[in-house]
């Protein structure tokens, strides 16, 4: 049987499997509640770049709903059970013949990190599948096994596609072809507050510190065993997002994770040297010329990058969010923003903020999203009208 049969079989399974658990979620006495309407700014208590800093009373709780924007209408689509959604994830996956996983553009060490991860596990299961990220891997996780395989324009009669660490469909980027996917299911699997259910399955947890930690229970669900690839691999994502165990989000739960991890054969030493101690020269150069460039306004810090300052540095990649994180440790400041020329001519704009002060309302107004002390948006404007329209938030 030809793959295209095989993907075309498996895609009406696909289909047969959605509609059985469609009927055993509307039997189910756990019923899910609409997806609340977010809060006005009063009620959220978020971080208004334009005025005084405010607390964070708590993050918007998630749930699902029956339709999401961006989302075709005869997309299937599964009401379930939160404590169930990953066993449906894992079901789905072992029916699948073919499967393309991808993460946002842009992407993170937790991104990376819970790609490969994944990626190791299905090769595990014998699942054809297909690594997918739009933008390179930046080199500060260039030494996580298989990175040298993830492609950004994927080719394959794909029957699943499972979206790890993206709120939203724009922010999967030029990989997620909406012609050829846009009736393939897919398995949102994502821990960003500001996710808005994209999914025909949405796996959705902010109570996790990261995806790679909701990846660690899917592959038990697939009962993988763990091996040192797959450990590297997910604490890498663990390690990043937690910014080395010191977000607010570091739970016992999660140091059980990365415990589990380590056990596994991941050296927490070697991670955290690549990941914090170790940069390109390049990367040191623009740092010095942005850094140079800083300014504050009020409470919050920032600098800008454009396409010009990385030639000059001989930077190729566009990802390094530690630029970010070391303004945010500036005394004076409890926000910091970078704003960086991409080679599309689009602006990049990461935002990281002081525990206690939520920035996710803003960087999702602005069409973005993330975390209450991360977050960030794509913009099309020039590097001035996107530092003008971000700091009048």
């Amino acid at each position: 049987m030809s793959k295209a049969h095989r993907a075309k079989g498996a895609s009406r399974a696909a289909q047969q499997a959605f509609a059985g658990l469609q009927t055993e979620a509307t039997s189910s006495t756990e019923t899910l509640k609409p997806r609340a309407q977010p809060r006005s700014q009063e009620e959220k208590g978020t971080f208004e770049l334009s005025g005084a800093a405010e607390l964070s009373s708590r993050a918007p709780q998630l749930s699902l709903e029956p339709q999401a924007e961006g989302v075709e209408a005869d997309k299937p689509r599964v009401s379930i059970s939160s404590t169930s959604e990953s066993q449906i994830a894992a079901q789905l996956i072992r029916q699948a013949q073919d499967i393309l996983v991808i993460c946002h553009v842009m992407p993170d060490g937790d991104a990376i990190g819970s790609l490969l991860g994944l990626g190791w596990a299905l090769r595990k299961l014998g699942k054809e599948h297909t690594l997918a990220c739009a933008d390179p891997v930046p080199e500060t996780f260039a030494y996580l096994p298989g990175s040298e395989d993830i492609v950004a324009h994927p080719e394959g009669n794909y029957d699943l596609v499972i979206s790890l660490d993206c709120s939203d469909l724009k922010r999967l980027g030029t990989t997620y072809d909406q012609r050829s996917l846009g009736k393939v299911p897919i398995v949102n699997i994502d821990h960003h507050v500001t996710n808005v259910g994209f999914g025909s399955i949405n796996w959705v947890d902010p109570g996790s510190a990261a995806t790679a930690q909701m990846v660690l229970t899917l592959i038990e669900h697939l009962e993988v065993s763990l091996d040192p690839t797959i450990a590297t691999c997910l604490l890498n994502g663990i390690v990043t997002d937690t910014r080395g165990f010191r977000t607010p989000n570091t739970t016992p739960a999660v140091m059980e994770a990365a415990t589990r991890l380590m056990t596994a054969g991941a050296s927490l030493s070697e991670i955290t040297e690549q990941v914090f101690n170790r940069r390109p020269l390049a990367v040191i150069r623009l740092w010095g010329r942005a850094l140079s460039a800083v300014q504050l306004d009020g409470r919050i810090i920032w600098t800008e990058i454009s396409q010009a300052m990385k030639c000059e540095c001989g930077l190729s990649s566009d990802s390094d969010d530690g630029l970010v994180s070391f303004l945010t440790s500036a005394c004076e400041a409890d926000v910091g923003i970078v704003f960086t020329e991409k080679d599309d001519g689009t602006i990049d704009v990461s935002i990281r903020s002081t525990p206690g002060i939520d920035i996710s309302g803003v960087a999702m107004r602005l069409g973005g999203g993330g975390h209450p002390q991360a977050a960030g948006c794509n913009l099309n404007a020039s590097l001035a009208e996107a530092r003008e329209k971000v700091l009048a938030e």
